[in-house]
């Protein structure tokens, strides 16, 4: 369950801790580094770091001190107001992608009762191979051409764990073949066939979100519309792949110059 960010603790409260913090924890840790790097050159009443430590501690009250403590405490509210900044963000993501989800949820059934189609492909596994039982490297590349295809045209879904008809599947099979048997494995594992066969920049343009359905995990990739073209990198060949109907099909050099220059806004004009 998310946490309400209406029921956090009161930054108010998080600054007073903080500053405690820098005056009690920050200031003497400093010092004490300081002391142990320079303290043949330095005049104090310790032989020791921990009798150092100890003094520090008891002259902190002081008069004296009080310039030092004034800033250690506004380093620790400082640092308070910046980690309470990033529970925020953090908080607000994870609220997003819960909506998100959520939204995919109600959306799933719709989407697969619809069928494949111009922005929808569905793949069985990302590497394992249902017929011959064993992992198939092949198939990574059949997902990562549908990737290209659907950058290098307008954009669309990849559901990874649905045969062609739409039956439920899962990618159960494939997470066990992971190093990380896991969602986050499985994650990883695409982002990074993505990252080394279409490029870095097309890594962003992929959005995974898991969804349990028909008592499987399904994988809905959602895919966005290149602003550039997409090649997919075999050895030293790169291959333009783009949408059409409801399949991915590889064009040529002239058919992909064509392409390109419709799909720019110089060709548009």
């Amino acid at each position: 369950m998310l946490i309400n960010l209406h029921q956090r603790i009161p930054i108010s409260f998080k600054i007073v801790i903080g500053a405690l913090v820098g005056v009690i924890l920050l200031h003497p840790l400093v010092t004490l580094i300081f002391w142990l790097e320079f303290n043949q050159l330095l005049s104090t009443p310790s032989d020791t770091a921990a009798d150092f430590l100890w003094w520090r501690i008891r002259e902190s009250p002081s008069f004296e001190m009080f310039p030092m403590n004034l800033l250690f405490a506004g380093l620790g509210a400082g640092l308070a107001l910046v980690l309470d900044l990033v529970e925020t963000l953090s908080e607000k993501s994870r609220e997003k992608s819960h909506i998100l989800k959520r939204q995919l949820s109600d959306q799933l059934p719709m989407l697969i009762a619809a069928g494949e189609s111009e922005t929808t492909e569905f793949k069985e596994s990302l590497r394992w191979d249902v017929k011959e039982g064993r992992v198939n490297k092949k198939l990574e590349k059949v997902i990562v051409k549908s990737l290209a295809g659907f950058m290098n045209h307008r954009g669309g879904n990849l559901l990874i764990g649905l045969s062609d008809d739409g039956t439920i599947k899962g990618i159960e099979l494939d997470c066990k073949t992971l190093r990380s048997k896991s969602q986050d494995g499985f994650e990883r594992a695409l982002i990074d066939l993505v990252n080394n066969q279409l490029g870095a920049n097309a890594a962003t343009m992929v959005h995974i979100q898991f969804l349990d359905y028909g008592g499987h995990t399904i994988c809905w990739v959602i895919v966005d519309s290149a602003f550039e073209p997409v090649y997919l990198k075999d050895g030293n060949i790169s291959r333009y792949f783009v949408r059409l109907g409801n399949s991915t099909r590889e064009l040529d050099v002239r058919e992909a110059q064509d392409h390109i220059a419709q799909r720019s806004p110089i060709g548009n004009n």
